[in-house]
């Protein structure tokens, strides 16, 4: 092989044959030509197929077919939003985040290789992201409210399908102390805490919550203190009146500075989370008392009683009672 000195390096007059992972040298355009013809590399995907576009909260879903011709490499799917050229990658279905409720988008999807990228897809399904009514499906499970800080909103709370996101477990296996998980409104952080500092048998609810994976999914986790009390507020599943010693809420949007009447909340008017519905947090084999990540004291931890709102942290976490998972998205 024989090499010439150029500046900005040596080149190689015999390059080594390209590969998908990597090339080496410099070839001819006849050469070059010639290693496409045969699919060596690069070579570009095919065009996808535009599916159907979801929306969601502030969010889309978007599914496509790929192409048969998937070229050399390995291959990334990009959806695309009309307007604002937001983006998502993955495999189908692939979530656009970051949209306006209240604007219509079209999506198209491209596939990338290393040897390029496609023509984009034909423009999806129009569709307009928008904060549906409480207790209506959406984000893999049931739209519950808001969340956030000095009555501005952070986040959407979706709670878990009452089938794959509630059971009747033990907060932790011994009445003793947690390693972090004392956040009233951060229920991902307390989740994790708990998480790291034992396994599924130590901390059974937590672990249930966080592995989850329900439609499509993984990000479910173990309410904080707050984030449940809005469950409650806006799920409330009975017609008794509720206590008037609970009810605070610095984080419910808008914040709650006293404790609930007798007569607010009211039952929910959504059906499905009334008591009897398909989705209520209680039924007559259920506890009313529910879980929450927040950690009260050595021996307890707080729980939300959806019975008659009840907030309270006298409870040993090693009974059991009610919990259901739910995930947040960002407003």
């Amino acid at each position: 092989m024989s090499i010439k000195q150029f500046p900005g390096g040596i080149v190689t007059k015999n390059p080594t044959a390209p590969t998908t992972a990597a090339a080496k040298g410099i070839w001819t355009l006849g050469q070059a030509a010639d290693f496409v013809k045969q699919g060596i590399w690069p070579r570009s995907p095919g065009t996808p197929t535009i599916g159907t576009a979801t929306a969601g909260i502030g969010s889309a879903t978007i599914t496509y077919t790929a192409p048969s011709d998937l070229g050399t490499g390995t291959v990334t799917f990009t959806a695309t939003s009309s307007p604002g050229g937001l983006t998502g990658t993955g495999a189908s279905p692939i979530t656009v985040s970051g949209l306006t409720n209240g604007t219509p988008y079209t999506f198209t999807v491209t596939a990338s290789t290393p040897g390029g990228t496609s023509p984009a897809s034909a423009a999806s399904n129009s569709v307009t992201p928008a904060i549906p009514a409480i207790g209506a499906a959406s984000g893999g499970g049931f739209y519950a409210g808001q969340i956030g800080v000095s009555s501005v909103a952070t986040h959407y709370i979706i709670v878990g399908p009452i089938s794959s996101a509630q059971t009747v477990t033990y907060w932790k296996s011994t009445n003793t102390a947690a390693t972090g998980a004392d956040s009233v409104i951060d229920g991902p952080q307390n989740t994790a805490d708990m998480v790291a500092d034992g396994g599924s048998s130590v901390y059974s609810a937590a672990h249930f919550c966080n592995d989850a994976v329900i439609g499509g999914f993984s990000d479910w986790y173990m309410p904080a203190k707050n984030e449940l009390e809005v469950c409650y507020y806006n799920l409330k599943p009975r017609t008794q009146s509720n206590t008037t010693s609970s009810g605070i809420n610095a984080n419910a949007v808008p914040a709650r500075a006293s404790n609930y009447t007798a007569g607010t909340p009211a039952q929910t008017s959504a059906a499905a989370f009334q008591l009897g519905g398909a989705q209520a947090f209680t039924s007559a084999s259920t506890p009313a008392n529910y879980w929450s990540s927040t950690d009260g004291s050595s021996t307890a931890a707080f729980t939300q009683f959806f019975s008659d709102g009840g907030q309270y942290n006298f409870f040993n976490k090693d009974s059991s009672y009610s919990v259901r998972a739910i995930r947040r998205i960002a407003v």
